[in-house]
């Protein structure tokens, strides 16, 4: 079944009142949850899902302090922990039942690895893009990705001014344009004087870059017993960690996309949803 072009907004409670927005692109069949990267949202993965030809209802979410979801001020609300018990509230709001597939970019991955090593058998599938799994020493005691998200600029006069800014810089100089357009779209809200903001704070984007490192998931790759792909691009900085995660998840499937960098749905969303709808068809 097609999914819809214009999702349903569900809201979920996690833990501490947070409130999680899911959107639902209908489909028939078991759930397919799919969880975004840093700095993003849910619907920034819209050029994916609208290639999906699966027999499955078709879910993206927003990780809290993304998108439409709350965005809780302190560090200790943007530990990984919290994003994997999110991905569990939003299973049990929604009624997951046996069967369900999960697709998770860059720390969406790490989100719901941490689910299914939680409650193993949550998932029936994990299509893994890029997680953030790594060796303690990946992890910089001061990263330069949350410094440069603490200085990113959140408000524009418009979302055109957005695009001449942006559109010319990295990563969004590799994306597709129907993702970057995505992006614009769905990435930033229409405040009342007419400007836009970015609706991932660089202050917040920054508290998940130091979530801490995730070496002690990386261990517990080996007890993921339902079929895991994973997937990583040529280019990308986490290419010889998936390696790792490969060698220690057994059973597992590897996918390298040549020629790709990190932001592997964003800038080969054709060949992203080719490769899911035949991973979980």
């Amino acid at each position: 079944m097609t999914p819809s072009e214009i999702p349903s907004p569900l809201d979920v409670t996690a833990a501490s009142g947070i409130r999680l927005r899911v959107w639902d692109y209908g489909g028939d069949g078991p759930p397919l949850l799919l969880c975004h990267c840093a700095g993003t949202c849910g619907r920034v993965l819209e050029p994916v899902i609208a290639r999906l030809s699966l027999n499955a209802r078709i879910l993206a979410m927003d990780l809290r302090g993304h998108g439409d979801s709350d965005k809780p001020t302190g560090a200790d609300h943007y530990a990984w922990e919290c994003f994997g018990k999110d991905v569990l509230a939003v299973a049990d709001a929604l009624g997951f039942k046996q069967g369900t597939l999960a697709v998770g970019h860059s720390g969406g991955g790490v989100a719901v690895t941490l689910a299914q090593l939680s409650r193993p058998g949550l998932f029936r599938k994990l299509m893994l893009i890029d997680p953030i799994i790594a060796q303690k020493w990946f992890f910089p005691a001061v990263s330069p990705l949350a410094e440069g998200a603490r200085r990113r600029r959140e408000t524009f006069s418009s979302r055109e001014e957005v695009r001449e800014r942006l559109a010319g810089k990295y990563p969004f100089n590799a994306w597709s344009a129907e993702s970057f357009d995505a992006y614009l779209a769905h990435g930033f809200a229409d405040m009342p004087d007419g400007t836009v903001r970015l609706k991932c704070p660089g202050a917040i984007e920054a508290h998940f870059y130091e979530a801490g490192d995730t070496e002690s998931t990386l261990a517990r790759m080996g007890e993921l017993k339902v079929p895991v792909l994973l997937v990583t691009g040529g280019a990308s900085y986490m290419r010889e960690h998936v390696l790792e995660q490969h060698k220690k998840t057994p059973g597992s499937r590897l996918e390298v996309f040549d020629n790709v960098g990190h932001f592997i749905p964003q800038e080969r969303p054709q060949e992203t949803a080719e490769l899911l709808n035949s991973w979980c068809g």
